[in-house]
């Protein structure tokens, strides 16, 4: 009997790790990826300073001055605007318009207003131009 159960145990841990090997294959083989993982969605953060924090997959990032090759990447931060487009650059130094540049995970924005906010994190290539198809994620939340 316990022969039987470690093979049943062996067999429902190869499946499993079938499947996690599988998922992480087709995500990688899927291209880029990002999450917002800081501030959660519909968030309530006291205070005016809030650090939006995401991971990003399938790209290899560094500072848009250091890029060698079109495919490595940087990301942009949209706060309270949505007005990036595919196909077209994304304007430099408009950190005081809310289009910030980085090759970061994470970004702290200081001195917001209370009330309502809406960060998106675009992937763009070393150019300032949004990856194709987009690669975003979106958080919004709410400071007091």
């Amino acid at each position: 009997m316990k022969t039987k159960t470690r093979s049943r145990n062996l067999v429902a841990s190869l499946c499993a790790f079938g499947v996690a090997f599988a998922t992480a294959w087709a995500m990688a083989q899927g291209g880029p990826a990002l999450t917002i993982t800081s501030p959660k969605m519909g968030e309530t953060i006291a205070g005016d300073n809030v650090t939006v924090s995401w991971e990003g997959t399938g790209v290899k990032i560094v500072p848009a001055a250091d890029a060698k090759v079109r495919e490595e990447g940087h990301y942009h931060l949209f706060l309270d605007r949505e007005d990036f487009r595919s196909g077209a650059e994304i304007p430099r130094d408009m950190e005081k318009e809310g289009i910030y540049h980085t090759a970061a995970n994470h970004l702290e924005l200081k001195g917001l207003k209370p009330g309502s906010h809406k960060a998106i994190v675009v992937l763009s290539y070393n150019n300032h131009v949004p990856w194709e198809p987009p690669v975003t994620a979106t958080v919004t939340f709410t400071t007091k």
